[in-house]
């Protein structure tokens, strides 16, 4: 047997070892001892495969959930330390595992929380949320989670993707983008937007979250030929003055 064959046999074991420990890994029917032993595994092998069979683990739910959240809680912090080693792109191979998922996100953000800086996360859920439309999708679960983070990411480029959101048809991201816009509180950004979502919005809550952040800003304007739109949808304990600010009643 010559080097290359030797070379190649070494690798070929390898990636069976690891298809191996990543059916254990993601196997809910096995003893919670036997995937926290293929965690261990995966963790010293330290290759972007290994890395790749750790998340894996992010992707199914054990029936126990105080097991689950010990078990993710293990793959999480084993990432983290596998970041150390600088021949190994833990941040790159999350980011590209993140790029073709569509839901369960939140671990691995979690990981790259870690490992990421602010503006470098910044970045990232910005391109996330490019991928997003603001249609009909049977599992909004990915965009959710994005908007939802993007409160805690204060930046003039991330509120004007969420813009995009406040017409999503779903009705819980578009109450989370509004609150994350209103968190980043860009006023020139976001005034015009959310005065048109105020007019068109069925959604009491959204509602009352924009007229709370119009009442708490009077120098946001109601023009003449939107006043009569906005009086019809404003809560009860809100009121449009004639100068145009909406304003809250006195209980």
């Amino acid at each position: 047997m010559g080097l290359l064959d030797f070379l190649f046999d070494k690798e070929q074991a390898q990636v069976r070892r690891i298809q191996k420990l990543k059916k254990t890994l993601t196997n809910m029917y096995v003893q919670p001892p036997e995937r926290k032993y293929a965690i261990q595994t995966l963790r010293d092998e330290g290759t972007p495969d290994a890395v790749r069979a750790l998340l894996a683990r992010f992707e199914d739910n054990a029936p126990n959930t105080t097991v689950d959240g010990d078990e993710k809680t293990y793959v999480y912090e084993s990432l983290v330390s596998m970041s150390a080693d600088p021949d190994l792109d833990v941040r790159g191979i999350i980011t590209n595992y993140l790029r073709g998922r569509e839901e369960k996100i939140n671990w691995p953000m979690k990981v790259l929380t870690d490992l990421l800086d602010y503006q470098e996360m910044i970045s990232l859920v910005c391109e996330l949320l490019e991928s997003c439309g603001a249609d009909y999708q049977r599992n909004p679960e990915k965009k959710q989670e994005l908007v939802l983070r993007s409160a805690d990411l204060r930046s003039e480029e991330l509120s004007e993707q969420l813009l995009r959101f406040l017409d999503d048809l779903n009705e819980t991201i578009r109450f989370l983008a509004v609150e994350a816009l209103l968190k980043h509180d860009f006023k020139d950004l976001i005034e015009a937007p959310l005065r048109e979502r105020l007019r068109e919005e069925e959604s009491l809550r959204i509602v009352q979250k924009i007229a709370d952040a119009f009442a708490a800003n009077p120098e946001w304007k109601i023009p003449e030929e939107e006043r009569e739109d906005v009086e019809a949808v404003l809560p009860n304990e809100f009121a449009l003055h004639t100068e145009g600010y909406i304003y809250q009643r006195h209980a």
